[in-house]
């Protein structure tokens, strides 16, 4: 099997491929607001029918289905579980974005809507290297599975107990996550894992019903006692301060040391691109970068209480709440660490904050000399001409604890989104150029992953 017809199909059918993935962007499924996610699910089951991939949606009690795909190779005993999302952020704030978010704008070569970058361009470049290969060979070189699932957005609430139960089904030889994306250098990105998360809400209750301030000296109020509580989670040196928190973190070995020190820190395009001058405690250079990827972190996501509209209201809140999200490395316990986080708030007088789990995920990781993480990274410098950034794990969070400690399996995230595509934010979007790219390098990744 030769790669030259795919891309020649590729490249006549580049602009039905991007009317389809329009398609797709134009159906909201937002998970967090349960708008439009069932009906996103039915839609991307149809598209991978159209190219050729046996596919059905399977309901999940209480949470969003699963779309679940297969396509057997002639030619290769090797499976490949491919995996992403298909539901997406918010697109909150509105009032933002040039275009509407579920428009699926063409602006100079690039498709403008929520959840281009994370992660419905990523999946339809592997729907489609799917459908290229059936039409030119007749063939796929690897057996495939796709696990496309509508909650990664919300913690993948639901998708442990769905693994749980199909592990048959999910039987593959590795896993390739499809939600990721170039480095700002122009590189593509691999991670060996993910950070975990454990995200919770603080709460408090004072008075039945919010109270003139006048009312203060008398009166607990909840945005205090949240404010307070949450001063006694995280010092000014930017630790963690409840007790055994760091006690489970694995530092980086050797060899990790040695992938980050080969990778590029482009601190200034960063800076610019958010609007900065300097970072968090002045860290620079390869501190900074080592933070990034190495540190547990504790982040306030959103805080609410009392009045908050123009002018003034002289309110004492009757409630008060908190969001907050932990990034976790390597082996730390999300489970663990909730309860360490509630006995360091009752420790500290703060028996009357409710700490409420939202969602959590485990930490991964997987070897770099592990199958699937050569072949990767052999299939990025074939498609891009350039070595890839191969990062020990990411920043971010992501179900792959589910792979690598649940089913047993090596598992690398990769993706074709542009570096800086303002994924999670107002104006998202995915290049054309892009998009292609990642269906020649899905087929790539399929093509030597089936072969070697």
């Amino acid at each position: 099997m030769t790669l030259h017809n795919f891309f020649n199909y590729v490249e006549v059918n580049c602009e039905r491929f991007v009317e389809e993935l329009r398609k797709l962007l134009r159906q909201p499924s937002v998970s967090a607001q349960d708008k439009g996610v069932k009906e996103c699910a039915l839609l991307l089951r149809k598209l991978m029918e159209e190219s050729g991939i046996e596919t059905r949606v399977i309901p999940l009690p209480e949470g969003q289905p699963v779309v679940y795909g297969e396509v057997k190779s002639k030619a290769s005993k090797r499976t490949l579980l491919v995996y992403s999302h298909y539901d997406v952020q918010p697109p909150e704030p509105l009032n933002e974005w040039v275009n509407p978010p579920f428009e699926a704008e063409v602006r100079d070569g690039a498709i403008y809507a929520r959840g281009a970058s994370d992660s419905k361009g990523n999946i339809m470049a592997y729907v489609k290297a799917v459908e290229a290969f059936l039409k030119t060979v007749g063939d796929v070189p690897v057996n495939l599975k796709f696990l496309f699932e509508g909650e990664e957005e919300v913690s993948s609430t639901h998708l442990p107990g769905f693994i749980a139960q199909h592990k048959g089904m999910l039987e593959a030889d590795a896993v390739v996550c499809c939600d990721g994306g170039m480095d700002p250098s122009g590189r593509p990105t691999i991670d060996l894992g993910l950070k975990g998360i454990l995200y919770v809400e603080l709460r408090c209750i004072g008075a039945g019903v919010d109270l003139h301030s006048s009312y203060a000296p008398l009166v607990k109020n909840p945005a205090w006692r949240i404010l307070w509580a949450l001063a006694t989670v995280k010092s000014l040196d930017e630790r963690i301060t409840v007790e055994g928190w760091y006690d489970r973190v694995q530092p980086p070995s050797p060899a990790e040391l040695q992938l980050l020190n080969e990778a590029p820190f482009n601190e200034e395009g960063i800076k610019k691109a958010f609007g900065l001058t300097t970072f968090l405690m002045n860290r620079s250079g390869s501190e900074a970068f080592k933070a990034l990827i190495c540190e547990p972190t504790c982040t306030i996501c959103g805080f609410e209480a009392g009045y908050t509209g123009s002018g003034s209201k002289t309110v004492l809140p009757s409630t008060a709440m908190a969001k907050i999200d932990f990034r976790l490395v390597y082996d730390q316990s999300p489970s663990e660490l909730l309860e360490k986080l509630k006995r360091h708030l009752v420790d500290r007088g703060f028996g009357d904050v409710e700490v409420v789990l939202i969602g959590f995920l485990e930490p991964s990781k997987t070897p770099l000399e592990a199958h699937v993480s050569q072949t990767v990274i052999k299939a990025a410098e074939k498609v891009y001409g350039v070595k890839p950034v191969v990062y020990p794990n990411a920043a971010g969070s992501g179900p792959d604890y589910l792979f690598t400690k649940r089913l047993g399996l090596a598992s690398i995230w990769t993706g074709c989104a542009p570096p800086f595509s303002k994924a999670h934010a107002p104006n998202e979007f995915i290049t054309i150029h892009h998009f292609v790219k990642g269906i020649m390098y899905a087929a790539s990744i399929m093509y030597d992953f089936g072969s070697n």
